[in-house]
């Protein structure tokens, strides 16, 4: 059973860091495992910790946010970044796939966006919900379709986990892969003249 769960996480690690690969991290690998200072699932990202997770048995958001924020600390990187994938999307689908991080972080990623020489994305924010995971896909498929520029907007839904109401630092912000790997950029991470050169359609979720 050890094997077989370990075998899925490689999977879903496999397809992150090809995806890294081709959109502007050239040099993202797999990284070995290491033990109590582990620092991620992915190296090759300069001042990123990225925690990747095959989620298909069910998501543990708030235990895999700490999980990727320890690793951050660890890895003694700017940001850290959980990417989940979803039952339903394979690996043909990575790019929509969950991008997670605390919203305190996110904050601090996009001050560097407003500061940035080229300001080319905003992000679209919605009034903090109640965390259910269950309606977590459903949310983002149906907030997507509503984005009037998609090759500007940038969608960052806002959870507020139980206990959080007056600490907003701890609330969750869940984007897909792709718009992490753009809200990334426009913070000047990674090197987007490996990224492809026009936007791609957002891919419906199913």
């Amino acid at each position: 059973m050890v094997n077989r769960a370990r075998g899925k996480g490689t999977v879903a690690e496999s397809a992150v860091v090809e995806y890294l690969r081709t959109h502007g991290w050239p040099y993202a690998e797999r990284r070995a495992l290491n033990g109590s200072q582990d620092k991620g699932d992915v190296s090759g990202c300069i001042g990123l910790a990225i925690e990747v997770k095959y989620a298909n048995a069910g998501i543990r958001m708030g235990t895999w946010i700490k999980e990727t924020n320890i690793e951050r600390l660890n890895a003694r990187a700017d940001h850290g970044i959980l990417v989940m994938k979803p039952i339903g999307l394979g690996e043909r689908q990575v790019a929509s796939w969950f991008a997670a991080m605390v919203n305190s972080d996110f904050n601090r990623l996009w001050a560097k966006v407003l500061v940035a020489p080229e300001f080319s994305v905003v992000v679209v924010n919605d009034p903090p919900d109640h965390y259910n995971i269950k309606d977590l896909k459903w949310q983002m498929t149906a907030k997507l379709r509503t984005l009037e520029d998609p090759s500007r907007e940038i969608l960052a839904l806002t959870f507020r986990p139980p206990g959080t109401k007056d600490n907003p630092d701890a609330w969750y912000r869940v984007l897909t892969l792709e718009q992490m790997v753009r809200l990334l950029h426009a913070a000047g991470y990674g090197d987007a003249s490996y990224a492809e050169a026009q936007v791609s359609d957002l891919q419906v979720l199913g």
